[in-house]
């Protein structure tokens, strides 16, 4: 700041913290605003705990062609209410999080139940039902993302939620993760119900900016992960479970931004062997980019893309939107459109994302989803 010049305020500070999105760029100051929530803490301030909550309502327009089919579905939903409390105890060495969710349905599901210990600095050991560490776009949360959900692509690859334990470390530029537990969505299962073993392990390098802001699609960051898992099924259709089954997943990732600009791109590979049945490859891909028009306004595009060698359908999705961040993330509108250039079939469909099944041989899926998000 030059000699004479007036210092900003704090208010106009935070009004300038306000206007940046999930893309701020990765050496500013002032991080976007937050959730507040209910914060306690004990008297000797050695234990914490946090409650907050997720809001997402949406409208959703589905068209498609072709007999026998709904043509155009409309209206309205809940895609997210999560509750969520977190804390630690042992002045920070033991954190918590535990959090359910009312997704679509009247139903209420476990999401995240986990409790950990920080040995040392970088450090943390976890033990429990959390996001398995392989896909960049699942490990950013879901109130923080560009579209207003998750691409197909991805959805297919992810490993989603799993049980078990997790060691991370991160120093300076650099982290890992290596978890052992259970396979692809095995969450909220008993162990009978569930794969017999699974590894999942990832290594990152971000930019410069700190590890917290990496939570959104910030600066320069770069990944690669690898998950194996296996166990038994009835493959054959003999009513017996006793055919063997492994499935091996990677993953890398890479995103960067500018001044006012952000792109972010993943592949994915897939190979699935099982006794007694079809075994297949699959490969997929995410490729994304946004703009900042104004400074609480920016429009963005996606493309998802699959394929596999046992003619379980192509993917191949286009995606256009906008977000209106009117507090940041803790107050947002989103708008998207999706188009669908080969049909969508069950294999990679995913009806929380507001896509159906196409008839048989018919193309040129269209939805549209506009959706409000509240932190609190």
């Amino acid at each position: 700041m030059t000699a004479g010049a007036e210092e900003p305020s704090p208010a106009a500070l935070e009004d300038a913290s306000t206007r940046l999105s999930l893309l701020s760029s990765a050496d500013a100051s002032f991080a976007p605003p937050k959730a507040p929530g209910v914060s306690l803490t004990s008297a000797d301030g050695s234990a914490t705990l946090k409650f907050t909550g997720q809001f997402q309502f949406r409208h959703v327009y589905n068209h498609r062609e072709g007999a026998g089919v709904d043509n155009d579905d409309f209206g309205f939903e809940h895609r997210r209410i999560r509750p969520k409390v977190a804390g630690s105890v042992a002045d920070g060495k033991v954190p918590f999080a535990f959090y359910g969710e009312f997704a679509r349905t009247n139903a209420f599901t476990l999401v995240d139940a986990w409790a950990g210990y920080v040995p040392g600095a970088g450090q943390r050991v976890r033990v429990g039902q959390y996001v398995a560490p392989f896909s960049r776009e699942e490990m950013v949360s879901s109130a923080r993302r560009l579209a207003s959900d998750y691409t197909l692509s991805h959805n297919y690859f992810t490993v989603e939620r799993t049980q078990g334990i997790e060691y991370r470390h991160r120093e300076g530029d650099w982290g890992f993760h290596v978890m052992f537990g259970e396979g692809v969505r095995d969450k909220n299962t008993p162990y009978t119900m569930d794969a017999d073993y699974g590894l999942t392990a990832r290594i990152e390098r971000k930019s410069e900016a700190d590890w917290k802001r990496h939570d959104d699609f910030v600066g320069w960051h770069a990944g690669a992960a690898a998950h194996v898992s296996g166990g038994q099924t009835d493959a054959d259709g003999d009513t017996f479970v006793d055919d063997d089954y492994s499935d091996t997943r990677g993953t890398v990732d890479f995103g960067i931004e500018g001044n006012g600009w952000n792109a972010f791109a993943a592949l994915f590979g897939q190979s699935f062997d099982v006794e007694g049945g079809e075994s297949f490859t699959a490969f997929g891909a995410t490729v994304q980019g946004g703009v900042f028009v104004r400074e609480d306004i920016d429009v963005f595009a996606q493309y998802a893309w699959a394929d596999d060698d046992a003619g379980l359908g192509q993917l191949n999705v286009i995606t256009v939107g906008t977000n209106y961040y009117i507090h940041g993330h803790v107050l947002k509108l989103t708008v998207d459109a999706n188009y669908a250039l080969d049909p969508i079939t069950s294999t990679y469909n995913s009806s929380s994302r507001g896509f159906l099944v196409d008839a048989m041989g018919e193309d040129g899926q269209f939805v549209i989803r506009s959706q409000i998000q509240a932190l609190f």
